[in-house]
């Protein structure tokens, strides 16, 4: 599936804070239940061997190309639960062998490391796990997990707040399918969440389903009830435009309808990596991907700026909120065109939005932004840290033909004593589910009050 325009270019492709109540890991748990004689369910479509082998090719890999894969998980944690892999795997079937393979994968612990539970938006790869989606869209506020989109004949359920798969709650859920995210970036993995606890056989694997045929979600209505509904996976080529979109259906599916009553100008569909306008009176460029397109990056940013100046009062918001990446060498000319402006480098004259999906280049942008410029931060905090380990390699397993994302440099943006998991904004905003469902933005509205002084 490629959109609109891609997130980072992979480099090469090779032939919450609630997460740790599952303390045990993915690998443990299953190893605990084949020695009880609970054993997973068998698998023979591929021979235990192939997937070791999968394994040792990606270990070589990651060892070879990340600049250091023990910063998180100290190497002899790792080792044993590489250990526990390999002994649980005779007994694991095809779903769990590739879950308790992401949760190896995702104790390197960077933004960049991970195995993604659905296709991966780059052409020429292969499927990736295969496994289905659920036909309604999950969404994760700061207070809760909720349904934001369904076909029209399920439109009862959006709005509802998910409370258990199968009878488990949805905080042990969350934390399960967290243990398959990158554990030091730990507001990406919030960001990914959802789109994880939306796959069937995932959710069979991590025993939150008793059959990926049909999935048991106990739910909590605005009216004050709950009810537990049933809900059948679609097929394997329904797919969601993961990246650029949060409440949408699957690509192409036109039944479809969304909780939001409307769309807020950061949400807006754009078919271009940014662009600048004017809202309330203020210069607004938005940044979805840090790349070139009908115009340059720098082109975009001076137009920016040069909106801002034309303005009675000249101000600038950056809305960094859905960018995941790019290229984070050309963010040079965007702070250039910024610093040259002796009416924004006043205090009190630029806002940036920053949320769980600012990542990787944007997080780059938001460290120069910080040490720049007086700008002042708005919203969540960022995806990842200022100092991280990043670049998308893609490296496919030879025998299960499953891409996986590892990162490769290292790149200090901030100064090197800066040990932040991500940047806290100066005004920190929670994402509520009441304004998202309403289709209210109170970070941008927070940005323009104090602009507009």
């Amino acid at each position: 599936m490629r959109t609109r325009f891609q997130p980072d270019t992979p480099a090469h492709t090779p032939a919450s804070r609630h997460r740790r109540t599952w303390a045990r890991g993915l690998t443990g748990l299953c190893l605990g239940l084949v020695l009880a004689g609970a054993a997973c369910a068998q698998d023979n479509r591929a021979p235990v061997a192939d997937w070791e082998a999968d394994l040792d090719a990606f270990l070589t890999v990651l060892h070879a190309e990340h600049d250091n894969p023990y910063f998180h998980t100290p190497r002899e944690q790792f080792e044993a639960e590489i250990a526990a892999y390999r002994e649980a795997l005779p007994e694991l079937s095809r779903a769990e062998r590739i879950t308790g393979f992401a949760h190896l994968v995702a104790l390197v612990g960077d933004g960049h490391t991970w195995m993604a539970m659905h296709p991966v938006p780059f052409d020429g790869l292969p499927p990736g796990p295969g496994f289905r989606s659920l036909p309604v869209r999950f969404e994760l506020f700061a207070d809760g997990l909720y349904i934001v989109g369904a076909p029209s004949g399920q439109a009862d359920l959006l709005g509802a707040r998910v409370l258990a798969f199968e009878g488990v709650p949805v905080e042990t859920a969350m934390a399960r399918g967290l243990s398959l995210l990158p554990s030091d970036a730990v507001n990406f993995s919030d960001e990914m969440l959802p789109e994880w606890l939306m796959q069937a056989e995932l959710l069979e694997a991590l025993d939150l389903a008793s059959t990926a045929d049909r999935i048991t979600l106990s739910l909590s209505f605005a009216d004050g009830t709950t009810q537990d509904v049933q809900l059948s996976p679609m097929g394997t080529d329904a797919r969601y435009d993961w990246i650029f979109s949060r409440d949408t259906g699957p690509v192409g599916q036109e039944d479809w309808v969304r909780v939001a009553e409307r769309t807020p100008v950061w949400m807006e569909d754009v078919p271009v990596p940014s662009r600048a306008l004017v809202v309330d009176g203020v210069a607004y460029l938005q940044i979805l991907q840090v790349g070139n397109g009908p115009q340059s990056y720098a082109d975009v940013a001076a137009q920016a700026v040069a909106l801002a100046e034309q303005q009675d009062r000249p101000a600038l918001i950056i809305d960094l909120r859905r960018c995941v990446g790019g290229d984070g060498t050309l963010n040079p000319g965007l702070i250039e065109a910024i610093t040259s402006s002796d009416a924004l480098m006043q205090p009190g004259r630029m806002a940036v939005l920053t949320s769980r999906r600012t990542h990787s280049a944007a997080v780059m942008l938001v460290s120069a932004l910080e040490q720049s410029t007086p700008a002042r931060f708005y919203g969540q905090p960022t995806a990842d840290r200022p100092n991280h380990h990043g670049e998308t390699n893609i490296f496919v397993t030879p025998n299960s033909q499953l891409p996986l994302i590892h990162a490769s440099e290292y790149y200090q943006t901030s100064t090197p004593d800066d040990d932040r998991l991500f940047v806290t904004p100066d005004v920190e905003i929670p994402e509520q589910f009441s304004d998202f469902a309403a289709g209210r933005d109170p970070v941008l509205s927070a940005a323009l009050t104090d602009l507009k002084g």
